[in-house]
């Protein structure tokens, strides 16, 4: 199997503290380790060259953040929180000043596309890039490694009452997640002409003559 051309996770915190690891608290510390976390953001963001978060609705601050998924949490879910992370090699590809763009776009078409592809509206969100660096392994050199934080609230607007929004592997949602956020990654490269298929093979969604993704062929229905 080859290597991905990106990561991308979903996991969510539950209403309930239950001990550690779970409900606000644990909400509320994994808030602030996106906030302060990456160390060469928290620079830019003192010098104001950046906002450490990309407010779409939930706010640009952990406890803004924080209350607004309170305000918003299902039964269950008080918050979701994704990770999207191009693969390293991949976007050392892409011209350095043009990187965190990208990626911030790349966040934004996911979130949108994902929620479409589910006959969702698009819930407020927010999240944070953070960059790091890659090990030096199997005489591969090291790498910067951009990925975002995305939090998601536990409900979707609608035309009536807000939605709970539940991401299910056994319905196949995730593979849906990843699948999408592979196929806009791909779509990005290409845009730009940047030859990444010799180190990975296209990846393919099946698609109806509008070009929208199939989901009764994409869950096997």
């Amino acid at each position: 199997m080859s290597q991905p051309i990106v990561i991308a996770s979903l996991a969510y915190k539950g209403t309930k503290h239950k001990g550690r690891g779970t409900g606000r608290p644990a909400l509320k510390a994994l808030l602030k380790y996106f906030q302060y976390r990456d160390r060469e953001n928290n620079r830019r963001a003192r010098a104001h060259r950046i906002e450490r978060w990309q407010d779409h609705g939930l706010g640009r601050h952990y406890s803004e953040i924080l209350r607004q998924c309170e305000a918003l949490q299902s039964k269950h879910v008080l918050a979701w929180t994704w990770v999207i992370s191009p693969a390293p090699d991949l976007m050392a590809l892409v011209p350095a000043p043009e990187r965190r763009d990208l990626l911030c776009d790349l966040t934004e078409r996911v979130v949108e596309d994902y929620h479409t592809a589910r006959g969702l509206d698009v819930p407020e969100y927010s999240f944070v890039l953070h960059s790091a660096r890659t090990r030096p392994k199997d005489g591969e050199p090291a790498r910067d490694h951009l990925h975002t934080h995305v939090v998601l609230p536990g409900t979707a607007p609608s035309s009536a009452e807000r939605l709970p929004v539940y991401n299910n592997a056994d319905k196949g949602h995730d593979r849906l997640f990843r699948e999408v956020a592979a196929q806009r990654f791909a779509e990005m490269l290409d845009d730009r002409g940047i030859d990444w298929r010799r180190l990975r093979p296209e990846p393919a969604i099946p698609r109806d003559d509008r070009g929208e993704i199939d989901l009764d062929a994409y869950f096997g229905r």
